[in-house]
């Protein structure tokens, strides 16, 4: 029997969750059909609705991926950050979100500034907005059901467009959220879509790639004096210009940013970019445990998907088993993990005292897991 979604997780200390929804019949409405007719700019709509959603409601995005059949998105809810915005800022949140009025083409149109004022008159409504703002459910229609109407307007029909509710699974733990947050970089590399991270668009990972190699970018360009040019940089891509600056330059990475001789971790410019993207930094979703840089994560996911790509596990590369060594995890599950489908379900998903401390909390023996990474036989 399924449990109520109310039931996953404790909504006073909302857990990571690693949430799916897929296609009606598994469709490929989000690429290329059957029919050879290619809607691929639907996984665009999905990203901009994702980012816009990630700035408007109390909610973290750590990792995404838009595929042609099925979406993946790794977020937290933030309820409590809700308490703290005036009722002008909830308004101004929820409008941006749900707007009242639109033009023929579908755009929003901004309300004016004493229509915001007489929605913040009805105090019973905004503490609806409020609580809405930072509910998962609420989230997850406000992401998939504007990809609905606009779908069906464009195929001129009418139905459903999602295959019935999202599936959410609590993430317990830092193992748990960093594999989690992998795996779904990696889904375009598995599916044979892409061969490397900053090919796999509509992802996490190359999010974070394309905004580390325009500040990189523009941070190069204001060392040579062309401040003019490295604001045109960072507004081609949506980056608040800021105090950016650069170390010496050298050999170019693997994500074409640039090395210094010492480790792209110990750089403040990746902090920088981390920052810049609208998806919540590597830094502050995995705070506890093991700390990760974003140069951590991007080794971690570009080594494994090469692994991935040629299809051999025999050589592992000399960078990814210390990361995986500081997160407590065995290689050679990671890369079972990594290569299988249908990964990172079930009740909840984490290390096995993880989901011991699951299963008392929600008054149950056991909680299911499906993750290769974290199987194990019996409660201990």
């Amino acid at each position: 029997m399924r449990q109520p979604r109310k039931h996953q997780f404790d909504p006073a200390s909302p857990p990571w969750l690693h949430c799916i929804s897929r296609c009606v019949r598994r469709a490929y409405l989000c690429g290329e059909d059957h029919a050879g007719r290619n809607v691929e700019h639907r996984k665009r709509w999905v990203e901009d609705r994702l980012r816009l959603i990630a700035r408007s409601a109390a909610c973290e995005v750590a990792g995404y991926a838009v595929m042609s059949n099925h979406l993946h998105v790794v977020l937290r809810m933030r309820p409590d950050l809700t308490a703290g915005w005036s009722a002008l800022e909830v308004v101004r949140r929820w409008v941006a979100i749900w707007p009242r009025e639109r033009l023929s083409d579908g755009t929003p149109v901004e309300p004016s500034r004493q229509t915001l004022e007489q929605m913040t008159g009805n105090s019973a409504q905004v503490a609806i907005w409020r609580q809405r703002l930072g509910d998962l459910g609420w989230t997850m229609k406000a992401l998939k059901e504007d990809l609905s109407r606009r779908a069906n307007k464009e195929d001129e029909c009418s139905g459903a467009f999602w295959e019935g509710r999202f599936k959410s699974v609590p993430l317990l733990d830092q193992a748990a959220l960093v594999s989690c947050m992998a795996y779904v970089d990696l889904n375009p590399i598995r599916a044979k879509v892409a061969e490397t991270p900053e090919t796999a668009k509509f992802t996490g990972a190359h999010e974070r790639i394309r905004v580390r190699q325009a500040m990189r970018k523009a941070a190069g360009l204001r060392r040579a004096g062309d401040g003019e040019g490295a604001k045109m940089v960072l507004a081609k891509a949506g980056i608040d210009g800021g105090n950016i600056s650069g170390g010496p330059g050298g050999p170019r990475s693997q994500w074409g940013g640039l090395e210094d001789g010492r480790g792209l971790a110990s750089s403040t410019m990746d902090d920088a970019a981390d920052r810049a993207s609208w998806l919540t930094p590597i830094a502050c979703c995995v705070a506890d445990g093991a700390p990760l840089t974003l140069d951590d994560y991007l080794t971690l996911v570009d080594s494994t998907g090469r692994i991935i790509r040629s299809g051999k596990s025999g050589v592992i590369p000399t960078e990814l088993a210390p990361i995986l060594a500081r997160l407590d995890l065995d290689v050679e599950r990671w890369l079972d993990c990594m290569l299988g489908w249908r990964q990172f379900l079930g009740a909840a998903v984490g290390r096995l005292a993880s989901r011991a401390v699951e299963a008392t909390r929600r008054g149950l023996q056991w909680v299911q897991n499906r993750c290769a990474l974290f199987v194990t036989t019996a409660l201990a």
